[in-house]
């Protein structure tokens, strides 16, 4: 009797060990899935603030190299037209704060001259980012304004740019939006710095605490260059499990995943409740039950049929079609339920869906757009300034320019568009050397930012093609500014483009003389925000933008390693067939000869 009850008992027990370790399983695979959103999340967070540094990190360079707001230290004392110089720069610009030190660190201009709390006669030597730019470097230092008590990002940088530092341009950027733009995402992140102390959250009651209480060295430290403002600086975490990736704030537990801001040295942290990692349990523990249960039914049952063995036909057939209908009407409820969970399955995945395209959309809009901005607000600024003067002719180039730029932004704008629909650009019979240098004249600044050379190995012929023109230039521009960053650590940094014609294809090989490409990277290196510049703030899209655009006009993007070392990007396109350029040199020559102009002709002089 008790053999029997054992093997009645021990497909329950087999159930439950079964589900204990399925349990285990989806727990983990739960806490995979929220691992995998978060760092989604968090590259998508990083890409945003260090799109933010770099829209302004230029402009103390700007200003530390222009003699109307540097005029001040000449003189050694406060001059009004380098405040308002600066006044206007900060409203063109969008930036919360310009001003300009001298050596000892006292503030001789400011673009808040005329406001109470102006900064003009303040000294600001013991901060950080004045330390380090008057030893010639770049300072980068987030604090709350030892005046005004508002926080932000300082940015600055040594005047003259070249030889001994006389004083410093600085520049504060209201970090305050993007907090905004956090918190309204619903999401909860918080950035730290090196200290661990949080300084951007989207939960604001967070802001100015610690993960872990701070060594009095530090607190000394952020006393000494009032960082905080004597901010108390308190934990506000209960329990920090590194290990486990566990974190425990305000008595509720959270998945804690975090990610470091490469240039500035932050640290983004993403929290997600430790309930989102379980959410597998539950059903796995009912439906266990659920078949204990029905195991311990069909057991009774069955024991009940075997009692009843005398009974009548007609109670069995009854006690039968009872039972059947129990089960139907439990399997009915069951399937009512698992549709229900895989509807609201499907919503969440189509809401997931969305947020990636629009994402991926927004970091590939910023990526294209942010350096013709940039060049776009200081022609605006130039040209309002040699307007002033009455240099028309030099402001006439300048707008000449900014159409030129706007033009542009348009035309990327649609590519944008195109790269998610492809088949849509206009194609033309062009010569790539012309794209060349455009793509060249685009990319020349940063190529003189970096130190590096750029040389063009360009042959005497055409290179005719029928293609996307502005797609090509696409193409070179991020393929000539990746070189640029892959060669700007090195001593006697170098850059190659050489186009030739190979056969029936036109190719064109970018080369460079940087750390290249590891073997195990180069199947990843075209990925969507897959990217090598740990230390740059690459967001990973230029190449996986330059592949597609690539096979949309039937070439191809290919890399390879370089010799002695670096990389080579070699992009290949179709040339145009011979009879198709006979064709087309006969007809420019009869338009000519005939007075009239080609097409083509309006445009290329555009």
């Amino acid at each position: 009797m008790s053999n029997r009850w054992l093997y009645l008992a021990l497909p329950p027990f087999l159930l439950v060990a079964v589900a204990f370790m399925l349990v285990q399983l989806f727990m983990e695979l739960d806490e995979d899935s929220v691992d995998r959103k978060a760092a989604e999340r968090l590259t998508l967070y990083r890409q945003t603030i260090l799109g933010e540094y770099q829209k302004y990190r230029y402009l103390p360079y700007m200003i530390a190299r222009d003699p109307r707001a540097t005029s001040a230290l000449g003189l050694g004392q406060p001059s009004e037209s380098a405040n308002r110089f600066l006044q206007e720069m900060a409203e063109n610009s969008g930036v919360d704060l310009l001003y300009v030190m001298n050596a000892e660190g006292t503030t001789l201009a400011s673009s808040n001259w005329q406001e109470d709390l102006s900064l003009v006669g303040r000294n600001y030597g013991f901060r950080p980012y004045f330390s380090a730019a008057i030893e010639g470097e770049e300072g980068r230092f987030f604090a709350i304004g030892a005046t005004s008590d508002e926080p932000g990002l300082f940015l600055a940088r040594p005047t003259p740019v070249s030889g001994k530092p006389v004083g410093v341009a600085v520049v504060k950027v209201d970090m305050g939006p993007l907090e905004e733009a956090w918190a309204e995402g619903g999401e909860t992140v918080f950035a730290s710095d090196d200290n661990g102390v949080i300084f951007l959250s989207s939960q604001p009651y967070w802001r100015y605490r610690t993960l872990t209480a701070l060594p009095q060295a530090v607190r000394q430290m952020i006393e000494a260059t009032r960082q905080y403002a004597g901010r108390e600086l308190s934990p506000v975490s209960d329990s920090l499990d590194q290990e486990r990736q566990q974190l425990v704030i305000d008595g509720k537990n959270y998945r804690h995943n975090s990610a470091d801001v490469g240039l500035l040295g932050w640290t983004l942290h993403f929290l997600v409740p430790v309930e989102e990692t379980r959410k597998s349990v539950l059903p796995i523990w009912a439906a266990t039950i659920s078949l204990c249960l029905v195991y311990a039914v069909i057991v009774l049952v069955l024991r009940g049929r075997r009692l009843r063995k005398a009974s009548a036909l007609l109670r069995q057939e009854s006690a039968g079609l009872k039972e059947l209908n129990t089960r139907l009407v439990e399997e009915i409820q069951e399937r009512r339920r698992v549709e229900k969970e895989l509807l609201e399955a499907q919503r969440g995945l189509a809401r997931s869906s969305r947020l990636a395209a629009v994402g991926e959309m927004s970091a590939a809009v910023v990526h294209e757009l942010s350096q013709p901005l940039a060049a776009l607000r200081m022609f605006v600024a130039g040209t309002r300034k040699f307007l002033e003067k009455g240099d028309t002719e030099t402001a006439s180039e300048n707008l000449d320019e900014i159409d030129s730029l706007q033009m542009r932004m348009a035309s990327l704008t649609q590519e944008l568009k195109r790269f998610a629909r492809p088949g849509e650009s206009r194609i033309e019979k062009i010569d790539l050397t012309e794209s060349v240098r455009t793509a060249e004249k685009i990319v020349r600044p940063r190529f003189e930012e970096t130190g590096c050379l750029l040389k063009l190995d360009l042959p005497p012929d055409p290179l005719e093609a029928e293609t996307a023109p502005l797609r090509i230039e696409q193409i070179l521009v991020n393929l000539l500014r990746n070189g640029a960053d892959a060669t700007a650590g090195e001593e006697a940094g170098e850059v190659k483009l050489h186009a030739e014609r190979q056969g029936t294809e036109l190719v064109l090989a970018i080369s460079d003389n940087g750390p290249g490409i590891p073997e195990d990277l180069k199947e990843r290196i075209f990925d969507p925000f897959f990217s090598t510049k740990t230390s740059s703030g690459g967001m990973g899209l230029g190449l996986a933008i330059s592949m597609r655009l690539a096979e949309d006009l039937g070439g191809s993007l290919s890399v390879r390693a370089n010799t002695p070392k670096g990389a080579v990007f070699e992009l290949r396109l179709l040339a145009l067939s011979g009879e198709k350029a006979s064709e087309r040199a006969s007809n420019s020559a009869g338009d000519r000869a005939s007075g009239t102009r080609t097409e083509r002709e309006p445009e290329a002089a555009e």
